[in-house]
């Protein structure tokens, strides 16, 4: 039982956390990417302060395709 310790539990912890993370982001890829890129139009839309109506119109378009890349991961269209 010397085996048994604080250190080698908080190493496995790490490694079936690391693997869960893993496994999360191989599954919603692309869920991930989208947001990526509504972050992406959002950050160059608001550089000069003001937001104008198409930028507003691609954040709301980048938006709904992060869900429905959502609605496809969970129906598996």
């Amino acid at each position: 039982m010397e085996w048994l310790n604080w250190s080698n539990a908080a190493y496995m912890a790490a490694i079936i956390i690391g693997g869960g993370l893993t496994f999360a982001a191989a599954k919603y890829k692309k869920v991930l990417k989208e947001i990526q890129e509504a972050l992406n139009v959002y950050h160059e839309a608001v550089k000069d302060g003001k937001i104008t109506k198409t930028e507003r119109d691609q954040i709301v378009k980048e938006v709904l395709d992060i869900a429905s890349s959502g609605i496809k991961i969970f129906w598996k269209f």
